[in-house]
């Protein structure tokens, strides 16, 4: 017990010494939120084909769409194409929009674009509708807000390998292909977590899947970081999916494991600690090992605190994986 009570308190130690004493922010005012949500629920109307709902408001005069870069006449041809052609599209937004710098890691990129998240219900049929992703940046102009940026977490993943890390891909139930991704929230507003504002730093996460009858599940004490798939762990042929949240600060991460059982996400292990500077560059994947001589076991590669340095220290130790019954 004392021993578990100095390791606890030296990891505690860690963390405070770097925890932040401020975070520069843009400021967005309230005025900001009401009209950027404004804009986003005009884009979601001309999705929709509402009647009066117009798109010449929505886009800056250069746009990238979907990757593409375009101008905002393009889009809304594209766009109005696109509804000729399904007459039975819908979509809705399903979370509360999150407003928020455009990095809030790398303050020197910050300018007066905004970044927008939230997830969508979207499909050509009510049967083939899907969670996304999707993720705006906005600025403002002489005109008010505008979307100079439009596309979702899938289509980033798919297009940029640097932004794989956003989405993960696999068959977490073991039969059926699908998406998984994580989003965040302050818990006091469930709006996007500020590191300024009460709340920020108990921010928490919801990890989504693109099949709507799988409900996210929350994680606590979590800024979106890395989601990767993890293949052939016990060779039951289900995938897992891997979570390595961000946080504002410190070198140490915590490692969450899930797959899908009985209709829900389930957290399939304990999770357990990762350092940044000792294991940089290490993929998920390379935390999470099958363990050959036992079946359902897997080697977990993990950090903790040295019982006589009080340095963070690799280990290696073996997991079962767990199962509903």
């Amino acid at each position: 017990m004392f021993t578990n009570s100095i390791k606890f308190w030296s990891m505690c130690l860690l963390l405070l010494c770097s925890i932040p004493t401020s975070f520069a922010q843009r400021t967005i005012t309230p005025a900001d939120e009401q009209q950027i949500s404004a804009l986003i629920y005009r884009w979601n109307a001309v999705l929709n084909a509402e009647k009066g709902a117009q798109s010449d408001s929505l886009y800056a005069d250069k746009v990238k769409w979907y990757g593409e870069e375009m101008t905002s006449q393009n889009v809304i041809n594209n766009t109005q194409d696109f509804l000729n052609k399904n007459k039975q599209y819908e979509q809705s937004i399903v979370d509360k929009i999150k407003i928020q710098i455009f990095d809030r890691f790398d303050i020197d990129k910050n300018t007066d674009i905004l970044r927008v998240n939230f997830v969508k219900q979207a499909g050509l049929t009510s049967d083939k509708q899907q969670y996304y992703p999707a993720e705006f940046l906005v600025k403002k102009g002489a005109n008010g807000w505008r979307i100079v940026s439009e596309t979702d977490n899938i289509t980033q993943a798919n297009q940029n390998k640097d932004l794989a890390y956003l989405v993960a891909k696999g068959k977490f139930d073991g039969k059926n292909s699908s998406y998984a991704w994580m989003t965040e929230e302050n818990p006091l507003t469930g709006g996007a977590c500020l590191g300024d504002e009460d709340g920020s730093y108990a921010c928490q996460c919801n990890l989504w899947n693109s099949n709507l009858k799988i409900q996210p599940v929350k994680i606590r004490q979590c800024l979106v970081g890395a989601v990767e798939t993890i293949k052939d762990l016990d060779g039951s042929g289900r995938d897992r999916v891997a979570l390595i949240p961000d946080w504002w600060s410190s070198a140490w991460r915590v490692v969450y494991l899930y797959d899908i059982q009985q209709g829900q996400w389930i957290k399939t292990m304990p999770s357990f600690s990762m350092h940044i500077s000792l294991q940089e560059g290490t993929t998920a994947d390379a935390l999470f090992q099958p363990d050959p001589q036992h079946s359902g076991m897997v080697k977990v590669t993990d950090v903790d605190i040295d019982e006589n340095s009080g340095i963070p220290e690799l280990k290696v130790e073996t997991r079962k994986l767990w199962e509903l019954k």
